[in-house]
């Protein structure tokens, strides 16, 4: 019975974090229409600064390493960590639509500023390492509020709470999670760029 409950919950949970995927990615994708001109040009510069590094061997590759391994794993532990409270349940949620709403923002300034060819780059840029960092978030996010749903009910029924025990649990998923993004970020790094040189020489 509590099988069958757990995968309702989770069926539920994973219907919503869909649809605060779907919201936050069509809504980064928009707000590049609502920027003035200035924030506009400055988006454009970033991204054709990254086009010329990446066709001409230019990038710090342990610097991107660095920044992607920072950004992300501050996501991932500050979710593990709130996910263990039961107040850290809404700024959890707020911090994964802010993860979507920046890749559709990304994806549609790619596609604004370059127009066809945009389409082909804002793929690289997704697939595969982007699409896997939110399967990895959102499956870390799902096991954070179940653990806080959990949590919530057991101290309003006045249970004991096995916080070790739990702990042990928790940790496994935050594991495979700085696993997953270690890899992908690797990718986005050394691999990424090299696809993304050889396509920008096929368009030109």
């Amino acid at each position: 019975m509590d099988k069958v409950k757990l995968f309702k919950v989770n069926k539920k949970l994973l219907y919503c974090i869909t649809i605060i995927s779907i919201i936050g990615i069509i809504a980064g994708a928009l707000f590049i229409t609502i920027l003035n001109s200035v924030d506009k040009e400055t988006v454009n510069n970033s991204l054709e600064t990254f086009i010329n590094n990446v066709s001409n061997n230019e990038l710090n590759y342990s610097l991107s390493l660095r920044s992607n391994l920072i950004s992300n794993f501050i996501f991932i532990f500050v979710v593990w960590i709130l996910g263990m409270t039961i107040v850290g349940i809404p700024i959890i949620i707020f911090m994964y639509f802010i993860k979507t709403f920046i890749l559709g923002f990304s994806l549609s300034a790619i596609i604004y500023k370059y127009g066809t060819k945009g389409i082909i780059y804002s793929f690289l840029y997704v697939f595969p390492h982007n699409i896997l960092n939110l399967f990895i978030f959102a499956i870390l996010l799902i096991h954070s509020l179940i653990y806080s749903f959990k949590l919530s009910k057991k101290l309003a029924e006045d249970e004991n709470v096995n916080y070790k025990k739990n702990i042990n649990k928790h940790k496994y998923v935050l594991l495979l999670s700085v696993i997953g993004v270690l890899l992908t970020s690797l990718y986005a790094t050394y691999i990424m760029p090299y696809i993304f040189k050889i396509v920008l020489n096929l368009l030109k």
